[in-house]
Formats: structure tokens, C-alpha cells, sequence
């Protein structure tokens, strides 16, 4: 413990707060973390990567790559959009469990909710981006409706809206979660104390610059962050497919800013809250959010081993059209061989019959003139043949 002269001679933090693992676990921060990259690198080899991320593909409509790029698209939209169903979970879980503890939260667990939640967004915006698109190339008419669709859609034309479905509405939820969480954070940084219950402050050599003022730079990064984040979020919600690679930009250069936001200030301040304790120790919440990432994991592994298996029997069936065409075609050209011998042979039998007869007409026209000549020039035989008749 600190000791009173202590306190009042130290310029650092006193008070930080009590130990937290269910909010700054290591489980929970390997959760969200983790989600983010699978969302991030996903979407990011789909729209940069690869022949899917253009609108024409680059593949023929009915070629057999065509099929093989769609099949693509349609996995990856499953494990981003399974993905983000988690994210949206745990993460609006995460920031309730945050506000019903508002009396007691320190301003350090506060700071790291924020950073943490923050992966929230980003696989958000990627998972919504790739949705929005694939409805685009996959030519979905509609979106599955839930029952307050069916309920409230006669009455509100918002529901009746491609950007008032299930997801969006959830989305909407938690960016209005997070615009409250930030403004819960700008309010703790200015009530910033060194040694006031419950946790006014913490230690921030890892965060800021030694010669910057503080809380004020850690309000300007809050304020920033927050809003760029906003902004991405409700981007891909509302915007249309051609400004994917613009958002998913955007949301990429959020994601190693809060990664090292939350190790610096979850290291920085490790062994210096209250007792001297340490928050690596596995709760329900860390369990169940490690768990819940497992079944994302999941779901990418199962996702890939039926693309890969889809392109291997179409890649093969391909190679066997080629083979039986090929096969084929040397048949076609052996038999047009073939018939044209065939059909050689019969006009040399009919030419030859045809000079055969022409043959025979003048050697039947040349005997007759011999006849006709020997009777000419031998009358006396003529004669002879009379009187023996």
C-alpha cells in the first residue's frame, strides 16, 4: 500500500481501482481481438485480393470460375456476418455491464472498455460491407425478415427499409451504446483526480508523450477515435457497395490504433492497482467470450473446407469436359476421315463406271463401223452370203 506522505508527494497516479478481470482479461481482450482480425483479414483478401472484390468478377456468367468466385463471396459473407453476430453480442453485453457499474467503475476499466469494444466496430463495418455487396453480386432480392418486420412493416416504412434490417438495427443499437460509453469516458478524464475512490486516474507513460497534458491529449484521442469509428459504422450501414473499399480502409487503420491503446494501458497499469494485483485470472465472462470465438472459428474452418472442396469437384469435372471433348473430337475427326475415304472410293467407282460405259458405246459404235466397212470393201462375200440363204 501507499502511504499518506507518499501520496502527497507523488507526482503519478495513487489510486488506480480494484482488480477487474471479467473487463480487462486477458481472455477478453484474445476475444474481441481476435474476432476483429478474422473480420479484417477476411474482408481485406475478398475486396483486394481476389477477382470477387469487383463488381464483373472478371469471369464469364456461366463459367465454371464464375461459380468458384461466387462460392467465395458466399463463404466469406457467412463467417464475417457469423462473426459479427458474436461481436454484437458480447460487445453490447460488454458495454451494459459497463453502465450498470458506472457508480463504481474506475476511469483505467472505463478507458480499456472503451479501446475493447472498439474491435466491435471494426468487424462490424467489415461484416456489413461485405453483406451490403454480396447482396450486389449474388443478386439477393430480400433480406429474411424477423417478426417485428412482419409486425410493424404495414405501419413503418423503416422496416420495409434494406438498411432497417436485423443487423442494421443492431448496429444502430451499439453505435448508440458507444456514443454514450464516450461520452461516460470524456466525463471520467475530466473529473481526473490522483487518489479519489473509486479510480480516478492511471498511469499513461505507455499512452501519451511525458510533455503532453493530460487527460487533456487522452480526451482528444477519445473524442477522435470515437467519431471516426462512428462514422465508418454507419458508412457501411448506410452506404452503398462501391465505397467498400474506402470503408474497409478506414476500419483497418482503427484496428492496430485500439490494439495498442489497450495492451499499453492494460501493461502500464498492471501491479499497480489496488493491493498490488494482477488481472490475469479466468471468470465466467473471459470463458464464455473465448468460447464464443471458438464457435467463429468454427464456423471459418467449416467455410473453408466446403469452398475448397467445392473447387476441387469443379476444377475436376471441368478437367473432365475438357478430356471427353478432346476424346470426342478425335472421334469426329477419325470418322469425317473415314467417310471421306469412303465417299472417295464411291466417286472412283462411279467415275470408273461412268468411263466404263462411254467404253463401251464407243467400242460398240467402232464395231458397227467395222461391219459397215467390210461390207464396203468386200461385195463379193456380200454376194455369197445372199445365195447360200
Amino acid at each position: 500500500m501507499v502511504t499518506l506522505p507518499e501520496r502527497a508527494s507523488s507526482p503519478e497516479c495513487i489510486l488506480v481501482g480494484e482488480t477487474r478481470s471479467d473487463i480487462a482479461g486477458i481472455g477478453i481482450i484474445v476475444s474481441f481481438v481476435g474476432q476483429a482480425a478474422i473480420s479484417l483479414c477476411l474482408a481485406v483478401w475478398a475486396f483486394f485480393f481476389s477477382k470477387s472484390g469487383a463488381f464483373d468478377g472478371g469471369h464469364a456468367p456461366e463459367s465454371i470460375d464464375h461459380a468458384i468466385e461466387q462460392k467465395r463471396l458466399e463463404c466469406v459473407s457467412d463467417i464475417l456476418m457469423v462473426g459479427n453476430d458474436i461481436q454484437m453480442v458480447i460487445g453490447t453485453s460488454y458495454m451494459i455491464s459497463a453502465f450498470s457499474n458506472a457508480d463504481s467503475i474506475d476511469t483505467y476499466h472505463l478507458h480499456l472498455v472503451f479501446d475493447i469494444v472498439s474491435f466491435v466496430g471494426v468487424s462490424s463495418a467489415a461484416a456489413l460491407v461485405c453483406w451490403t455487396y454480396c447482396d450486389v453480386r449474388l443478386h439477393h432480392s430480400s433480406h429474411a425478415r424477423d417478426c417485428a418486420s412482419h409486425l410493424f412493416t404495414r405501419h413503418f416504412a423503416c422496416f420495409r427499409s434494406s438498411h432497417f434490417t436485423p443487423r442494421h438495427r443492431a448496429t444502430y443499437l451499439f453505435a448508440a451504446l458507444y456514443l454514450v460509453l464516450t461520452i461516460l469516458l470524456c466525463v471520467a478524464l475530466d473529473n481526473w483526480a490522483l487518489d479519489q475512490p473509486p479510480g480516478r486516474c492511471y498511469f499513461s507513460h505507455l499512452v501519451t508523450a511525458p510533455s503532453a497534458p493530460h487527460p487533456m491529449s487522452d480526451k482528444v484521442y477519445v473524442s477522435f477515435t470515437a467519431s471516426w469509428m462512428l462514422l465508418v459504422m454507419l458508412a457501411a450501414a448506410l452506404s452503398g457497395a462501391r465505397w467498400r473499399h474506402t470503408i474497409l480502409v478506414l476500419a483497418f487503420l482503427q484496428f492496430p490504433v485500439h490494439l495498442y491503446m489497450a495492451l499499453a494501458l492494460r501493461s502500464a497499469n498492471q501491479g499497480k492497482l489496488e493491493g498490488g494485483g494482477y488481472e490475469n485470472g479466468w471468470d465466467f465472462g473471459q470463458t464464455t467470450a473465448v468460447i464464443l470465438l471458438a464457435v467463429a472459428a468454427r464456423e471459418l474452418f467449416d467455410k473453408g473446407v466446403e469452398f475448397f472442396f467445392f473447387e476441387k469437384d469443379l476444377k475436376k469435372n471441368r478437367a473432365l469436359s475438357n478430356r471427353n471433348g478432346k476424346r470426342d473430337h478425335r472421334d469426329g475427326a477419325s470418322n469425317n476421315h473415314e467417310l471421306s475415304g469412303i465417299s472417295s472410293a464411291e466417286e472412283g467407282y462411279s467415275s470408273n463406271s461412268a468411263s466404263g460405259a462411254i467404253y463401251g458405246q464407243r467400242l460398240g459404235e467402232r464395231s458397227s463401223f467395222a461391219k459397215t466397212a467390210s461390207k464396203a470393201t468386200n461385195p463379193g462375200d456380200s454376194k455369197m452370203e445372199e445365195g447360200d440363204k
